[in-house]
């Protein structure tokens, strides 16, 4: 099951940036003596991890988009994630647009908890 704190996530929502990282950190430049500068380090922590769906998966109830909501709602909090028998420690990643986007599958007036959100995207980070 995969779960952000006590806030159960869909079992089909896709990890979409899980290869793209690398820890490794590297800058090249030459000294004023025109020697070759390298450095390299392993990053500490930071790997983005942007959970998405649409329309066919990543489904969840208006409750759990306001679950998720009042969870980005505090600055700095770090939260426990299991995804799919991982387990991390992340964060979300307020830098960037909309850290949390969800959209209403039908949209209708006045909504009940019950009905279903598509969650487009959740981006959170491993400190």
């Amino acid at each position: 099951m995969n779960t952000l704190d006590e806030v159960t996530l869909p079992d089909d929502i896709w990890w979409e940036d899980e290869i793209d990282w690398t820890p490794v950190e590297q800058t090249v430049e030459y000294s004023t003596t025109g020697a070759l500068l390298i450095d390299l380090a392993t990053k500490q922590a930071g790997r983005p991890i942007t959970l998405v769906g649409d329309e066919k998966t990543a489904w969840i109830t208006r409750a759990t988009a306001l679950a998720l909501q009042a969870l980005a709602a505090v600055p700095g909090k770090q939260m426990d994630l299991a995804l799919h028998g991982q387990q991390f420690t992340v964060m979300f990643r307020h830098e960037e647009k909309k850290a949390l986007d969800t959209e209403p599958l039908v949209r209708i007036t006045p909504p009940d908890d019950g009905d279903y959100y598509i969650l487009k995207a959740l981006k959170l980070m491993a400190v």
